[in-house]
């Protein structure tokens, strides 16, 4: 048994009312309604997790996420903000796992974007994907993508629900994003960085030097602007400034990113990052 995610598509009606449309398929259909047992529908910011629930228990092969179904916060002064797709930029993942009369479960992952590809032009997408991982492999380095949290538990130790603002930057719980453990878990990637720009200014306290670097990664894991990168070689940090994605009908094939050097001393150091089982993805 395979499970498919063939839709992930967002609803846009008004800011309390959008959602995401998920439909998926299993191979070989079921031959009678007792051969799938239940399917069960999650959510995350990055392809490695963690994932939350959705639903569990599902028969039909397809959901409207409202994306107000969450996990209740567990104690009565926590306070939870949900996933809200009114961004112009944010990377939504959705896992389905089904699982059979025999207790056998497979899963499948998607992120949130556009369907219209035919099958020749993802057929020349996947060709340019190839080359350009080929190239990887010869002119890359090991890199970690850390996924910046934007929904979830909001941090108990520096989150002020009153001004809704971060009161401590150098928060241990939530590294400065106000919301509990602050990044997804790391995704391992191969990238290409460019050239390196270098910037001094003078500030009250001295010269400041700005350094900038171009970066270009696969369309996967989708990237938005706040993300960590990890140097995994030298544990250099950076921080995604901007983003630029070449495209295929609406359909990004690979990512340029302009990414700053974060100072040695940033809250983004201390964020843990185990990569000996993280497999890279090229």
């Amino acid at each position: 048994m395979e499970v498919q995610i063939t839709r992930t598509t967002p609803v846009y009606r008004s800011p309390e009312d959008t959602g995401v449309f998920v439909q998926w398929t299993v191979s070989p259909p079921p031959v009678s309604p007792t051969v799938i047992a239940k399917f069960k529908l999650e959510r995350s910011g990055s392809p490695e997790g963690p994932y939350e629930l959705v639903i569990d228990n599902l028969v039909d092969f397809h959901f409207f996420d409202a994306l107000r179904s969450s996990p209740a916060p567990t104690l009565a002064t926590d306070t939870r903000e949900n996933l809200s797709f009114m961004s112009l930029s944010r990377a939504v993942y959705y896992k389905v796992t089904a699982t059979d009369s025999t207790g056998t479960e497979v899963e499948k992952v998607r992120v949130v974007g556009p369907d219209n590809l035919s099958r020749k032009l993802l057929l020349f997408r996947r060709k340019m994907q190839r080359d350009m991982s080929v190239g990887f492999k010869f002119n890359s380095i090991d890199l970690a993508v850390l996924k910046r949290r934007h929904w979830g538990l909001r941090c108990r130790d520096c989150f002020d629900p009153l001004t809704k603002k971060v009161t401590d930057s150098k928060c241990d719980t939530c590294y400065g994003t106000g919301f509990e453990e602050g990044y997804f878990t790391p995704v391992r990637i191969r990238g290409r960085i460019g050239v390196q720009n270098v910037q001094t200014s003078m500030t009250p306290q001295g010269k400041v030097d700005l350094s900038q670097k171009r970066l270009t990664i696969l369309d996967y894991p989708e990237v938005e602007v706040d993300d960590i990168f990890v140097d995994i070689r030298q544990n250099k940090r950076y921080i995604v400034k901007h983003r630029h994605s070449t495209e295929m009908q609406t359909v990004a094939v690979h990512q340029q990113l302009t990414v700053s050097e974060l100072a040695r001393d940033s809250i983004e150091y201390r964020i843990p990052a185990n990569f000996d089982h993280a497999p890279i993805i090229y």
